[in-house]
């Protein structure tokens, strides 16, 4: 009862796991359509039966002559491995595919081939086979077997002892080799490759056999392995206790539990446990099982295609994670190999991320040393600019100096000369009128009008050189002239003036008096032209060491920035006057509203 219920279940497995490519998918040509049936020693689950499976389907699913219903059968046999077992497996083969119409047989893998050669003149009489995955050491078996009339297949690569020698390269110091194997039989056949190639180095190496052990066993055992030692894994389908396992499954147990490096046959291990090597790939054994099998279909006889040694069936890669783990440097590789499940560095991480922040600091470095040539060329621009201003400023003084002096040297001659000339000639005339009595009274008349004409144009020259240069300064002192330049204007233009005095020094220094009295002589002389001013008022007072001046006027006014734009120099000569002695001068004034000048000026030494 109990093996009924486990052909049963295993009928129901098989079913579920036969390829979803059926002939319902696709119509149906029985010169063109071909039947394939592909039997896997493991469950669908297994590593290696996915990549052999792929392999498989992807030159089959590309074959451009046939096209071909694949059905696959996963046998399972290193969990089911009693006798029982594999003869339900057979009957339910039979039943499934008894009746013929099978074009092509392959198995994958030891278990599934010693399954053929026990149950396939029963099972699948006649049909070709292709054995996909097998171990070299199997050849005199199938030699010797009736079924080698319709076989071919693909060995598995002889790469054991590559995997030695890269070892023995890469860690010179090495002197135990430890192998690694289950207790079942497809283990025991696959650890035969490492087993010769370790004992033909004779006393090289030590060899520690590890095969056939519990797993806990096998875990205790690997990790008191000497330091100096590698781990050469095979298989380990089942253990000494008939628990069956997944290879890969229990390298990666024994990987992280061991402290010296591992060497396992397929490219499948890569990624857990095995520093890599030239490594036994199942989809390339797969793809080139299909490749045979599709010969066969094509019509070649099993018999005339020899087996394919296996050896365009490898790859060449490496775990990068596991040569950093035991100090193992890439220049020590076999060269043409591939690096995989290399840590990314920072970098290769954050590339972008550091382009950016590099071209941004970049960026803002360039923008910087802009900015800072910018800022040295405009400091020496201002630098330079003061020097100009300073310039300027001693050439306006200077300017002013020569000014003052030629208006000195005009009122000289003016006093001196003109004026006692005209002085002379009025007196003449006056003696002429008096000398004359017999003159006619007409005659008389022009002569006195001539004189009275003289003296006129003598005050005239008088004010004039006053004007020019105002001697009453240095005579009357500052108050007491420009009380006196006040009460002149008021009586020439009959425009009141208001002159108000508080705190005066009785001393002030001449460049600042001349300063203060030309700004009045020359806004009376504005005020008079162009105000239309009713009345002025003018503040001098003492504030400390300054001098405060105010002109104020109730005229019609002007906008002061219109100014500079108006020919005209008074404004600018008052500006520029107020600005050699050190002073500030501000102007406001609105029109209609009047005009307000204040100026402030120190009684300092002025600059040079």
């Amino acid at each position: 009862m109990f093996l009924f219920y486990r052909i049963l279940l295993i009928g129901l497995f098989s079913l579920l796991c036969i390829s979803p490519l059926s002939a319902a998918e696709q119509p149906f040509d029985s010169k063109l359509t071909k039947r394939v049936v592909v039997l896997y020693s493991g469950p669908p689950d297994f590593p290696a039966t996915e990549m052999t499976e792929k392999g498989i389907r992807e030159v089959f699913f590309g074959n451009p002559t046939f096209h071909i219903q694949l059905f696959s059968e996963y046998l399972d046999l290193s969990r089911f491995r009693d006798l029982h077992h594999r003869t339900a497996l057979s009957d339910l083969l039979r039943h499934r595919y008894g009746d013929g119409g099978i074009d092509l047989l392959i198995s994958v893998d030891v278990p599934a081939a010693f399954f053929l050669l026990e149950n396939a003149e029963k099972v699948f009489p006649g049909t070709p086979i292709v054995m996909c995955s097998i171990p070299k050491s199997l050849e005199e078996r199938l030699d010797v077997s009736p079924m080698r009339a319709r076989t071919t297949g693909v060995f598995e690569p002889m790469n054991a002892r590559d995997l030695v020698d890269l070892a023995l390269n890469i860690k010179p110091a090495t002197k135990f080799a430890a192998l690694v194997c289950g207790a079942f039989e497809n283990d025991r056949v696959r650890a035969v490759g490492f087993r010769k190639a370790i004992e033909s180095l004779g006393d090289r190496l030590e060899l520690i056999d590890l095969s056939g052990l519990t797993l806990e066993e096998l875990i205790e055992s690997t990790k008191k392995l000497p330091r100096d030692s590698a781990i050469f894994y095979s298989t380990f389908f089942v253990d000494s206790m008939g628990r069956s396992f997944i290879p890969r499954d229990v390298l990666k147990i024994i990987s992280d539990a061991a402290d010296v490096p591992v060497f396992g046959l397929y490219e499948m291990y890569l990624g857990y446990g095995i520093i890599g090597g030239r490594l036994a790939s199942m989809k390339l054994q797969g793809k080139k099982a299909a490749e045979l099998g599709a010969r066969v279909l094509e019509g070649i006889s099993p018999a005339s295609i020899p087996f394919h040694e296996g050896e365009d069936t490898t790859v060449l890669a490496y775990d990068w994670r596991q040569l950093k783990r035991f100090k193992i440097s890439e220049s020590d590789l076999p060269p043409g190999g591939t690096i995989l499940y290399r840590q990314p560095t920072l970098w290769e991480l954050y590339k972008s991320y550091i382009i950016g922040a590099v071209s941004l600091i970049v960026l803002e470095s360039i923008l910087i040393i802009a900015l800072v040539i910018n800022l040295q060329k405009r400091k020496r621009a201002e630098i330079a600019l003061l020097g100009s201003r300073e310039e300027l400023k001693i050439l306006a003084g200077r300017l002013i100096s020569s000014q003052e002096e030629e208006l000195s040297r005009l009122s000289r001659e003016f006093h001196d000369d003109l004026a006692q000339r005209l002085a002379a000639v009025a007196i003449e005339s006056g003696t002429l009128e008096l000398q004359s009595p017999h003159i006619e009274a007409t005659v008389l008349q022009k002569i006195g009008h001539i004189k009275e004409q003289l003296i006129s144009l003598s005050e005239d020259v008088h004010a004039i050189s006053r004007e020019l240069h105002p001697s009453i300064l240095k005579d009357l002192g500052l108050v007491r002239a420009i009380s006196s330049q006040c009460m002149s204007f008021s009586d020439r233009e009959n425009i009141p003036v208001d002159f108000d005095s508080q705190d005066i020094p009785e001393t002030i220094p001449r460049d600042i008096a001349l300063t203060i009295y030309r700004i009045i002589q020359e806004s009376l002389r504005n005020i008079a032209k162009h105000s239309r001013a009713q009345q002025v008022e003018i503040s001098l007072k003492g504030l400390g060491d300054k001098i405060l001046l105010n002109i104020k006027d109730d005229g019609m006014g002007f906008v002061p920035r219109c100014v500079r734009h108006t020919p005209g120099i008074g404004l600018a000569s008052m500006r520029e006057r107020v600005q050699f002695v050190n002073g500030d001068f501000d102007i406001r004034s609105e029109p209609g509203k009047g005009t307000d000048i204040k100026v402030s000026v120190p009684l300092g030494k002025k600059k040079e």
